[in-house]
């Protein structure tokens, strides 16, 4: 097995260069991160991906750095869906979309352990915002009309208006290390949502651009289930060919291929390449 797999590393180089490159020119990606132990220590296993695509690669970091090594973002031109970590936004060649399934989280957490109402009308207008673009959706239609864009866009913002208020009217003044007032959690969500609405909002402006980033939070699962199991990675190369497999076997099953089929392909030097 251990042979096996060291041949599929060296054979499956170029097929995975192609997937990655695909990612790349992709029009909308999902992009999320993962600790993961190797050698002795926590590195990080990063995943780009699509709903046709997965690429893996392991690094020693998490932030910009590592994202520049790997080199998709840098030479990416169209929408990164990802859950706020800042170090995506430093690639500012391409667009940014926020996943809302981490927004409805906070907001649920607002409004229970901080009793704001304003954070269960703005759950109620996200949810309403998704069902009217999945129904336009099923009507064919690959955009809102501007009236709509701006109807929502302004029901959004006077949600925020109203958050602010209650947020000074309820939480506690608590002052920093400098005697300076200290902004509440729901303060620091909502002043978050004010400033990325676009991002916060971009699958009602762009039809392509899904509501979360689950995508990429499912096909990173598999890695924290496996670590669970199997521990860590002794060597670099363990994890190095272990994300170069993974790629091929996730793509493969995106595209309708069984796992085992697709192996037994590469096994037979005919691996499955994605069209496109």
């Amino acid at each position: 097995l251990v042979n096996t797999a060291r041949k599929l590393y060296k054979d499956l180089e170029a097929t995975v260069e192609n997937i990655k490159q695909k990612v790349t020119d992709s029009s909308v990606v999902h992009f999320d991160e993962t600790g993961m132990r190797s050698e002795g220590k926590t590195k990080w296993l990063h995943v780009a991906s699509t709903n046709e695509l997965t690429y893996y690669q392991v690094h020693d970091k998490r932030g910009s750095k590592a994202a520049e090594d790997i080199g998709i973002l840098p030479n990416f031109y169209g929408t990164a869906m990802h859950d706020h970590w800042k170090a995506y936004y430093r690639f500012s060649d391409c667009t940014h979309a926020e996943c809302n399934s981490h927004h409805l989280r906070y907001l649920k957490d607002t409004l229970e352990n901080y009793k704001q109402n304003w954070a269960g009308d703005m759950i109620s207008l996200l949810i309403e915002i998704h069902r009217r673009v999945d129904e336009l959706k099923q009507q064919n239609a690959n955009s809102m009309s501007d009236e709509e864009l701006q109807e929502w866009h302004n029901k959004y913002h006077d949600i925020i208006e109203k958050g602010i208020e209650e947020d000074n009217k309820k939480s506690p003044v608590v002052l920093n290390s400098k005697g300076k007032p200290k902004k509440s959690k729901p303060m620091n969500l909502l002043l978050k949502l004010q400033k990325y609405d676009i991002e916060t909002l971009a699958f009602m402006y762009d039809f392509e651009v899904p509501f979360s980033n689950n995508l990429a939070e499912r096909d990173i699962r598999m890695q924290k289930l496996r670590q669970k199991i199997s521990g860590c990675f002794r060597g670099k190369d363990g994890a190095n060919i272990f994300c170069r497999i993974r790629s091929y076997i996730s793509t493969a099953r995106k595209n309708g291929i069984d796992a085992m089929d697709a192996i037994t392909k590469a096994v037979k030097d005919q691996p499955f390449i994605p069209e496109g």
